[in-house]
C-alpha cells in the first residue's frame, strides 16, 4: 500500500477533545490544552510555548510576588466589571408602599361628628346652660329648707337639664372606655357601647334615688337629693371635657387622662354622698341605712358597670 502524506497525517494525529481554558489565576495547564488550541499538533516546542502564552493566564516564570499583584488586579477587576451598584432612590420613579393605619379614634367620622354635635349643641345654649349650672351649684352644697330672700335661684328647665346629662353620657363614657384600659381596636363601635352603658347606670340612679327618697325622706328632701345628684354629673361631665378630647386625641397620655378624670368623677360623688347624710342623717340609727345606701346604690352598681365596661370593651375589639 503506498505511503501518502495524508495517510501519515491520518497516523499521527490524534483527535483532541475541546477543554475550557483555565481561571486567569492558574499555574497550571493541562496536557493536553495545547492539542485543543493547535488543532491536535502534538509537539513539545508548541505545548510549551502554549502553556506561556495563554491569554489571560499568569506565566510560571515571573516572580512570585509579581505573580500575586496580577492575581489580585485580576480579582478586583472581575469585581469591578460584574458588581452593579444600585442609584440612591430619586423619589422621582420610586413610591411608597402603603400600609394600614393603627386604629384609633380620630379615624371614625361618626365618633368625632358626636363629640362635636354635642358641643355644639351646648354652645348654641350656652345662656340656659350657664343659669342651669348657677342654680346647680346651690344645690352641690345647700340643704337649707327655706331659700333666701336675696338668692337668684331657680329651677332647671326640662331642656338644659337633658343637654348637661347628654354632656356628661358622651364625654363621660369615652373615660368609661378606657377605664378598664387603652382599647384594643378604639372606634365608635365600642365608645356608643361604652356611652349607652353609661346613660342606662344614669338613669338607673336617677330613679334609685328618687325611690329611696321617696320612702325615707321628704318630699323636700327628695327634691334637693335628686337635684345634687343631677348638678354633680353635670359638673362632672363638663369638667371630663378635656380629658375625654385628649384620651381620643393622645392615647399616649392615657393612663394620666384616667386618673384626672376619676378625680374629677370621684369629688363630684363624693360632694353627692356628703350632701346626703346632711340631708338624711339624724341618729345614730339613721347611719346604718346610710351605710346600707352606700352599699346597695354607690358601690355595687359601680362596681357592676366597671366590669361590664370590661366585657363591652373585648366584645366591640
Amino acid at each position: 500500500m503506498p505511503v501518502t502524506p495524508d495517510s501519515i497525517h491520518t497516523d499521527t494525529v490524534a483527535a483532541a477533545p475541546a477543554v475550557p481554558p483555565p481561571p486567569a489565576e492558574s499555574y497550571d495547564l493541562p496536557a493536553d490544552f495545547s492539542q485543543a488550541d493547535y488543532g491536535g499538533l502534538n509537539t513539545v516546542i508548541i505545548d510549551s510555548i502554549g502553556r506561556d502564552t495563554v491569554s489571560g493566564r499568569i506565566p510560571h516564570f515571573i516572580p512570585v510576588a509579581e505573580a500575586d499583584s496580577l492575581r489580585i488586579e485580576a480579582v478586583f477587576d472581575s469585581v469591578s466589571t460584574h458588581m452593579e451598584v444600585a442609584p440612591p432612590p430619586s423619589g422621582l420613579s420610586e413610591g411608597i408602599a402603603p400600609y394600614a393605619l393603627a386604629p384609633t379614634y380620630t379615624n371614625s367620622t361618626p365618633l368625632t361628628a358626636l363629640l362635636m354635635g354635642t358641643l355644639v349643641l351646648g354652645a348654641i345654649n350656652a345662656g340656659g346652660i350657664a343659669r342651669a349650672l348657677k342654680s346647680y351649684r346651690h344645690e352641690i352644697i345647700g340643704v337649707r329648707r327655706r331659700p333666701n330672700v336675696f338668692d337668684d335661684e331657680r329651677n332647671v328647665s326640662t331642656p338644659m337639664a337633658i343637654i348637661l346629662a347628654l354632656i356628661f353620657v358622651v364625654f363621660g363614657g369615652i373615660v368609661l372606655y378606657n377605664l378598664p384600659g387603652l382599647p384594643p381596636s378604639p372606634g365608635f363601635t365600642g365608645a356608643a357601647a361604652q356611652m349607652g352603658l353609661l346613660g342606662a347606670y344614669y338613669l338607673f340612679e336617677y330613679f334609685a334615688y328618687q325611690t329611696v327618697g321617696y320612702a325615707f325622706g321628704s318630699k323636700e328632701g327628695r327634691r334637693q337629693w335628686v337635684n345634687g345628684f343631677m348638678a354633680t354629673q353635670a359638673y362632672a361631665g363638663l369638667f371630663m371635657v378635656i380629658p375625654a378630647f385628649l384620651l381620643v386625641v393622645e392615647p399616649a397620655w392615657h393612663d394620666l387622662l384616667v386618673i384626672i378624670s376619676l378625680s374629677i368623677y370621684g369629688a363630684a360623688r363624693l360632694l353627692f354622698i356628703i350632701k346626703g347624710f346632711r340631708i338624711f342623717y339624724s341618729n345614730f340609727r339613721s347611719l346604718l341605712y346610710f351605710i346600707l345606701y352606700l352599699c346597695t346604690l354607690e358601690i355595687i352598681p359601680a362596681l357592676a358597670v366597671y366590669r361590664l365596661s370590661a366585657y363591652l370593651q373585648v366584645l366591640t375589639a
